[in-house]
């Protein structure tokens, strides 16, 4: 055995066992955290694991890198905003942060594949590109929105790695259907999965052309430029102040989900209301007019338990954060139901990024909604990424034949 390899080895097993040392680190300081969540030592904590996490995150992962973005954007920041100017305490950010890396871990084989020559795919996406804008233009661009993650997977399967002048002419085709969609048919709402797509888009263009994005500068960036989309409006930017924000959509949810375990203390367990959470989370595509007394989702439910009737005759929703709803019914045994739903959703992951004929793609249709998972917990996710599901099944269905000459799964690729 050469001198080389037993270096190679040893160097390896130290590398190994300095990773294993500091999660190890890490899971102490976070249930020391968990005893004193308010203080500047639960602000030192939660930094240092937001970094540690970063190290993680596998850069080349459309999956880790938007679920990260979404982690930052409606947890990380809004922890220590809520925590600087209203006293929040950390405790909801340190028991999010366990599923939070357990669905990295079990996501880590998703990087993206390299990008090769589809001269249908890329014919099939032109077209697709000139309906949506027709639709869009004579007034139905809402039925645009369940297309566009599929949309976006033509739009990967039509690069070609490192071929900038083409991938920039294929980026520039999704970036004017979106500009359409966002100008003329968006009413404001929804800005999670909408800005979604363009971030996620942005991010594969930049994977076909070789450029090495940063981690937190890519999961930050936006989580502070939300402040300025305050008034649902692309064409009107406005920073009013950090403190300002704390009231909107993006910083509000986990002040509001940090209160859901005093909402369990005074009720106790609520195993009847979370079974029926996870019904509607694997039913949601059931339409109510089939079943009437399908669950409502989290987000509906508590407007009806706890807000004021006009709420509710409006519609309106809150969103719970990434396990909110689990510690809501649970109390901290939440935090072992959303490992599980954790890891049926990394299955699914792991399921669509092994599909042959599309290259790693597949796992765009999950990646495009990962913030909505973050931001609003399983119900709001299901409900998101239901339409998407449909209209992916049925057009890969009807057009496998221009995409891959057959379809194939194939596990441990």
């Amino acid at each position: 055995m050469s001198k080389y390899f037993q270096y190679f080895c040893l160097r390896k097993r130290v590398i190994f066992l300095t990773k294993l040392l500091l999660l190890l680190v890490l899971f102490v300081s976070l249930v020391f955290g968990l005893v004193k969540p308010e203080g500047y030592y639960a602000l030192f904590v939660s930094v240092s694991a937001y970094i540690y996490a970063g190290f993680i995150v596998e850069r080349r992962s459309s999956v880790h890198m938007m679920f990260f973005l979404g982690f930052s954007t409606f947890i990380f920041l809004p922890s220590i905003l809520n925590w600087y100017y209203l006293s929040v305490d950390f405790t909801l950010y340190f028991i999010s942060f366990f599923p939070f890396l357990f669905f990295l871990f079990l996501t880590r084989g998703t990087k993206v594949k390299k990008f090769t020559e589809r001269n249908s795919a890329l014919f099939v996406y032109v077209i697709f590109c000139l309906i949506f804008l027709a639709l869009i233009g004579i007034g139905f661009g809402r039925t645009v929105r369940g297309g566009v993650a599929f949309l976006l997977i033509l739009m990967s399967l039509s690069f070609v790695q490192g071929d900038r002048n083409r991938n920039l002419m294929v980026f520039i085709a999704f970036l004017t259907v979106f500009g359409a969609y966002a100008l003329l048919s968006w009413n404001g709402f929804g800005r999670t999965v909408t800005v979604g797509w363009l971030l996620l888009a942005c991010l594969q263009f930049a994977y076909s052309i070789n450029f090495n994005v940063n981690k937190y500068v890519f999961a930050l960036i936006p989580g502070l430029a939300a402040t300025l989309l305050s008034s649902r409006s692309l064409l009107d930017l406005e920073f009013k102040g950090f403190e300002a924000a704390l009231s909107d959509s993006a910083y509000g949810p986990y002040r509001l989900a940090s209160s859901f375990i005093e909402h369990f203390e005074r009720r106790g367990y609520d195993f009847a209301g979370f079974f029926d959470q996870i019904v509607f989370t694997f039913f949601v595509f059931v339409p109510r007019d089939i079943w009437p007394s399908k669950p409502y989702g989290f987000g509906f439910e508590y407007t009806v338990r706890h807000l004021d009737a006009y709420l509710v005759d409006a519609g309106h929703s809150i969103a719970s954060t990434l396990i909110g709803d689990h510690i809501y019914y649970l109390g901290y045994f939440g935090v072992i139901t959303s490992l599980i739903i954790m890891a049926i959703l990394a299955m699914a992951v792991n399921f669509l990024y092994r599909i042959k004929g599309l290259n790693g793609n597949g796992v765009l249709l999950f990646s495009a909604s990962m913030m909505v998972l973050v931001w609003g917990g399983m119900t709001s996710f299901s409900a998101r990424v239901v339409l998407p599901s449909i209209v992916f099944v049925v057009l890969f269905l009807v057009l496998r034949r221009f995409l891959t000459r057959r379809v194939k799964f194939v596990w441990g690729s």
